[in-house]
């Protein structure tokens, strides 16, 4: 099986982030915590540098 790569620290448990899904049209990706099972959406913002939306226990889209 293949290793994820960790790509950041769960803003609720501090434990480690895994990609859950990543959209390169949307400039949007999806983290997963291995803990506590968290959903943490992501956009890029005006200057290229990723910013948290949200964190919810469900995975679905995002709102504005």
């Amino acid at each position: 099986m293949e290793e994820r790569k960790h790509t950041g620290i769960c803003f609720d448990c501090g434990g480690s982030l895994e990609l859950f899904e990543f959209d390169i049209k949307k400039d949007t990706k999806i983290l997963k915590c291995q803990n506590c099972g968290l959903f943490h959406y992501y956009k890029k913002d005006l200057l290229g540098k990723w910013k948290l939306l949200k964190v919810t226990k469900s995975q679905g889209e995002t709102t504005r």
